[in-house]
């Protein structure tokens, strides 16, 4: 099937929606239960304001969750088509961005770590643009601004915020004056946010909402259900698949594009950082590596010659998630 989207011909966007529509299916037909209530309540301060209407509407929640993977993997094949990060343009990393998206059935409805991962190709666009750029001013605000947009909607990507710091010194040097621009991009929303609370006199549920859910001590819980154990097992075929093509990846790659190789590593750990310290093991916060984890698979699977054994595991994957989705709870 993969086979299908090794072009660069503009109609494969439709056979990409249509691809993403198959998976989603389930959910928008209600076969697929949505999660539990209290998982709507752990995003940040603008999930609430912009995205509370999900937690009471399934259909829709289902349904405009289809919309976002399909605009997001869009996202990733565009992102990945500026730099030339593939040897051949083609809509694999798209593809299969919409299939890690579907993975686990809480990510086919509308969640935080879903909204978050939207702004990931954005802000991985503007930290790229800056390679030997004399000045890049716009680009290191650009890039702060949306990492705290990312944050406000899902708390624990503050994790992100070291990975983006340091991603600056290995694209070229990062002189004091960027330095100060990248913490203004920080801070200035920020400090919309806090002014807007204190106004409101909402300072308290500024800080449980938004302060009191990025970081905490490891909670590691591995499932006892049957049901847990497919998630996690299918979760970890996924990691040890991007994992163990390290070598693949920085094959016969030109110097820039083995920098923005790295950056996707410091952004992949990152992400799973963020998903570890959390005060209970949630498998849908590691959604925040599926961008990075689409590109690193996109790099395997058209790296490898076995066109065959490419396919069989394409399906094997397509195969799990067809099978989490139907499982009963």
């Amino acid at each position: 099937m993969l086979t299908l989207f090794r072009n660069n011909q503009s109609t494969t966007v439709l056979l990409l929606a249509l691809y993403v529509g198959i998976l989603h299916v389930p959910a928008i037909l209600g076969w697929v239960p949505p999660p539990s209530a209290s998982r709507d309540t752990e995003g940040g301060l603008l999930f609430h304001y912009l995205f509370g209407w999900a937690a009471g509407n399934a259909f829709a929640s289902a349904l405009g969750a289809t919309a976002l993977v399909y605009f997001q993997a869009i996202l990733i094949n565009r992102f990945v088509d500026t730099f030339r990060m593939m040897n051949d343009r083609n809509w694999i990393p798209g593809a299969l961005y919409a299939l890690v998206a579907s993975c686990l059935p809480d990510l086919l409805f509308i969640s935080p770590v879903l909204i978050a991962a939207t702004f990931i190709p954005i802000l991985l666009q503007r930290l790229f643009s800056v390679y030997k750029q004399t000045q890049a001013y716009g680009a290191v605000f650009d890039t702060a601004f949306w990492l705290t947009l990312t944050s406000l909607i899902h708390p624990p990507a503050i994790w992100l915020f070291p990975a983006a710091y340091i991603a600056f010194f290995n694209l070229r040097t990062f002189p004091p004056r960027e330095q100060a621009v990248f913490f203004t991009g920080i801070f200035s929303p920020m400090a919309l946010v806090f002014t807007g609370h204190f106004w409101f006199d909402q300072d308290g549920a500024l800080i449980q909402t938004q302060l009191s859910r990025c970081i905490f001590l490891p909670g590691l819980r591995l499932p006892a259900d049957l049901y847990g154990s497919l998630k996690v097992s299918l979760l970890g075929l996924i990691l040890v698949a991007t994992l163990l093509g390290f070598n693949v990846y920085y094959h016969k790659r030109l110097i820039q594009t083995q920098k923005y190789i790295t950056i996707l590593y410091w952004f992949l750990f990152a992400g799973m950082l963020a998903a570890l310290f959390q005060p209970a093991m949630r498998l849908e916060y590691f959604f925040l590596i599926a961008p990075t984890v689409s590109i690193f698979l996109a790099y395997l699977f058209q790296s490898t010659r076995n066109v065959f054994m490419i396919e069989v595991f394409h399906f094997t994957l397509l195969s799990a998630v067809f099978i989490l989705q139907f499982f009963p709870r």
